[in-house]
């Protein structure tokens, strides 16, 4: 995840999958160029799957696994955040700031053996106590390990010893 806005009254955390969205989206057209090649040259069956057929698959993976996920950690409301959106709907998710307890650093390991993580916040009160993880996958890389050292720092702050700046 990405810090969009670190200040010690707000943490704004997002992430969004450019990557896959835009593989997916060139991987769609380039389906769609080569049906309308089919198209024109005469070939009903090529024009068939590469209008309609794999654009459709490819157009399901894309309202499945594109979706944007952000965390708003609000002292001033005493609010804690999620939201997630996709091309079906925006869903949101709130929680009193004072439940949360910190963030940990969730791992799984890939059929190829490699590390993948995800952040999770443990809420320590409230209807949903436990352990939620912010996004459904893993992901490579240190966004989720950077995200979570954001989170702990943020909460630690000491924010009645050094008040907002006017």
């Amino acid at each position: 995840m990405k810090i969009v806005r670190n200040v010690p009254e707000q943490l704004f955390l997002r992430s969004v999958p450019w990557v896959m969205a835009s593989l997916l989206s060139l991987f769609l057209l380039a389906m769609i160029a080569m049906g309308l090649n089919a198209l024109v040259q005469g070939d009903n069956s090529g024009a068939f799957w590469g209008l309609f057929a794999l654009p459709l698959i490819v157009s399901i993976f894309l309202l499945l696994f594109v979706r944007r996920d952000d965390l708003v950690l609000d002292r001033t409301r005493n609010l804690l955040e999620l939201r997630h959106s996709t091309f079906r709907g925006r869903t949101r998710v709130q929680h009193r700031l004072e439940h949360l307890h910190r963030a940990k650093l969730q791992s799984s390991r890939s059929s190829k053996g490699a590390m993948t993580y995800r952040i999770a916040l443990v809420l320590d009160g409230g209807m949903d106590e436990g352990i939620h993880p912010v996004t459904p996958i893993y992901t490579s890389g240190n966004g989720a390990r950077r995200g979570v050292e954001a989170i702990n720092a943020w909460l630690a702050q000491d924010v009645d010893r050094h008040p907002p700046q006017a």
